[in-house]
């Protein structure tokens, strides 16, 4: 068997086997057919090669030359069939060219067995018989080679020229096998009209079957990458399955001097564990390879889906969610920017907003808000490639459907999107993933939409989960807030509630301690005058302390529950304030005398300004502060000063007393509140003083406010009242302008 003889043979297994790939893939499509028929006819061309070669009787290599003609007439017919219907090309020319050349197909067959095709076989070179041309045989070559041939050819370069992407890419690859098999199948004819150059390209012809298997793989040129797997898989199976097969018989006949012998037997015994075990190995090892080295990206795209399906199975962060799906998707085709906008409901008409980005670009598209893409996206629910668009301007006669294509793929181009990637859940359409170009420029394959088609799914499932579960959230604190605000009125009336409770605790507190205490030592007085115990003289001062005690207690109480929620009314006039603190002081001296302290009048720097205020209540809130220094300090010094405040004159009385803990601040002001400490310091308080005399301040346009650094640090309170700015004469201008 010579080498021409061997290339012919591997030229038939190869057609035969690309052509079954591309059969079983998709029996149905019209484009996958006409390839079948081509691979057909150049399988039934090499085996009539191979059987002519290996011939020895003239008659015999005559028969197989004509029949390979056959085959080889149909050829370009078939090629040019499958070159039209892949590049989808159905108009009258190309219809006329076709039934042309069927018409001279069937002709130039019937006429391969007679001699006007195939004249004779002969000697020629070290060939033992070569066919020669008959007159139609030339004929054929012009008709067939040139024309059909040349017309595919033709129409593949101006569709190369004029595509973009993936089917540009398709186009090259199919060129370059075209060119490998013309080549290779012309220098057969050299010898047939007496030109001495022998074969030599014959063998090259099955590399047009490699260069469009590669095609296929990478460029989704009719879909076989699945099945080429599973096919190298069985075929490396069973070259080392046939192997091991053939090299025991020759082991069996050079040791045990046959196949069926007892030592043969014994020893198959022996290997049949180990052929088992040896089998498993080197099919999975098979696999391996396939999968690390041949076919990659099937074997990373399977990993990629179990891997991010297990992570989005342990999250339901949004946030987290869908970074994980843009972060996976970049990182497995190695393309540069990943985003994922989803729908924004309170939007109208529909947009989507940008959720989770993976990439460089710093320009990214924060709103997509394009109808007609939303709208194209949501209807077709598919992956729209930009590549594919420029395909279908090209190849859509309808010029509105055209327009449309053109105004997806120029917003494609704006946000930088090679790819576009509907999520759907519950048949709508909840987000989009833009891709951009791979790194490598190479065009997404079918392998790679197939992957995409599968994390879309789990995307969609993932994200509209996370999406339900941030709105319950979101649900959950609206109702609350909700629950919240209905129950406001009735928080607010337990709470008014509880302070009038706690209102009525103190004030029996105040009453029992205020009212009775006086009054039980009227009592015991009047006891001991009407037993002549105690004379009237020295009783009666005492029994009046009492009785005003009773009456302050009394007008306090009276005047605290007139100012509740309501503002003190007063009779403002313009005031002297020190003739006011004077006129205080003398009257508390003696308390101060009583207690052992000291008291200072730090006067001012300059003139005070008078004020406006209602001296007699004004001089009462003054004689709180005052008087509740003086009780709340056991020893120490007692400082008054003064102070121009902007409009207000502020009065501030510091001592060294208990001071104010953190715990009593809140509630100084309060009705009926004192400190923690103070019933022990001074057990006559009301908790009233400091109340009346906040009002008061208020009453007058004034404040009083305090500071204290804590227990035993002393206290300062200031109380402000506004300065005197001529208001008597505006409040008589205003009123006479009333009347």
């Amino acid at each position: 068997m010579d080498f021409y003889a061997i290339s012919a043979l591997i030229n038939a297994v190869t057609s035969l086997t690309l052509g079954c790939f591309v059969f079983f893939k998709n029996k149905k499509n019209t484009t996958n057919v006409t390839f079948v028929l081509m691979s057909l006819s150049v399988f039934f061309w090499s085996v009539f090669y191979f059987l002519w070669q290996i011939s020895d009787i003239y008659t015999v290599a005559l028969k197989y030359t004509r029949l390979l003609s056959i085959g080889s007439t149909f050829i370009p017919l078939f090629y040019l069939r499958w070159v039209l219907s892949f590049l989808e090309i159905n108009d009258k020319k190309s219809n006329y060219v076709l039934l042309f050349g069927y018409s001279i197909t069937i002709i130039f067959s019937i006429f391969s067995f007679s001699p006007i095709f195939v004249r004779d076989v002969e000697p020629t070179l070290f060939f033992k018989y070569w066919p020669k041309a008959g007159f139609l045989y030339t004929t054929y070559l012009i008709a067939s080679y040139i024309g059909l041939f040349g017309y595919g050819i033709l129409q593949l370069f101006q569709k190369y020229y004029k595509t973009k992407g993936l089917k540009h890419y398709q186009i090259q690859y199919i060129l370059i096998g075209t060119i490998f098999g013309f080549l290779g199948g012309i220098t057969n004819f050299f010898l047939w009209y007496d030109i001495l150059i022998p074969p030599i390209g014959n063998v090259i012809i099955s590399l047009y079957v490699f260069i469009l298997f590669y095609a296929m793989i990478k460029f989704r040129l009719m879909d076989v990458r699945i099945m080429a797997r599973k096919v190298f898989i069985y075929v490396i199976i069973s070259a080392f399955a046939y192997s091991f097969f053939y090299f025991l018989i020759w082991f069996y006949n050079s040791f045990f001097g046959g196949v069926f012998t007892i030592g043969s037997y014994a020893f198959g015994l022996l290997v049949a564990p180990f052929f088992v075990l040896a089998f498993y190995n080197a099919n999975k090892i098979t696999r391996n390879i396939a999968d690390k080295y041949l076919f990659s990206s099937l074997y990373n795209f399977q990993e990629t889906i179990n891997k991010l399906t297990e992570e989005l199975t342990n999250h339901i962060d949004l946030n987290i969610i869908t970074s994980l799906i843009v972060t996976t998707i970049k990182d497995t085709f190695k393309i540069d920017e990943a985003n994922i906008y989803l729908v924004n409901n309170k939007t109208l008409p529909l947009s989507y907003k940008l959720t989770n980005s993976a990439g460089a670009s710093k320009t990214k598209t924060i709103t997509i808000k394009n109808n007609h893409l939303i709208d194209y996206l949501s209807k077709n629910q598919k992956i729209l490639v930009s590549d594919e668009l420029s395909f279908f301007i090209e190849e859509e006669e309808n010029i509105e459907n055209e327009k449309k294509y053109k105004e997806l793929l120029e917003y494609m181009q704006s946000i930088k999107a090679s790819l576009l990637l509907p999520l759907i859940a519950n048949k709508k359409m909840i987000g989009i993933i833009t891709l951009s170009s791979k790194k490598s420029k190479d065009p997404y394959t079918k392998e790679d939409l197939d992957l995409l088609s599968i994390l879309s799914r789990q995307a969609s499932i993932a994200t509209e989960n996370a999406r339900q579960y941030k709105q319950i959230k979101i649900f959950g604190k609206t109702l609350e807030q909700k629950v919240y605000d209905q129950t406001k009125d009735i928080r607010r009336k337990n709470q008014y509630l509880e302070e009038l409770l706690a209102m009525k605790s103190d004030f029996l507190r105040v009453v029992s301690h205020q009212l009775n205490t006086p009054l039980s030592i009227i009592r015991g007085y009047f006891s001991m005058m009407k037993e002549g115990d105690y004379q009237p003289k020295k009783a009666l001062p005492i029994i009046e302390a009492g009785l005003y005690r009773i009456i302050n207690t009394v007008a306090d109480f009276c005047d605290a529950y007139k100012l509740e929620g309501e503002k003190m009314e007063t009779t403002p006039n313009r005031a002297d304030i020190e003739t006011i603190v004077k006129s205080v002081i003398k009257e508390k001296i003696g308390y101060v005398k009583e207690k052992g302290l000291k008291l200072k009048v730090i006067p001012p720097k300059s003139n005070l300004p008078d004020v406006w205020c209602d001296q007699e209540k004004i001089s009462r809130a003054i004689a709180s502060i005052i008087e509740n220094a003086i009780s709340y300090t056991k020893k120490g010094l007692i400082e008054i000063s003064f102070k121009t405040v902007q409009d207000m004159l502020e009065i501030a009385v510091k001592d060294e007393g208990c001071g104010i803990t953190r715990e009593d601040k809140e509630k100084v002001f309060q009705k009926f509140s004192r400190g923690t400490k103070a019933p022990s310091i001074h057990p006559d308080g009301s908790g009233l003083g400091l109340y009346i005399a906040k009002k008061i301040a208020e009453g007058n346009g004034g404040d009083i406010t305090y500071e204290s650094k804590g227990e035993n640090k002393g206290t300062t309170f200031r109380l402000t009242v506004p300065i005197y700015k001529n208001q008597d004469k505006k409040k008589k201008k205003y009123i006479h302008k009333k009347s």
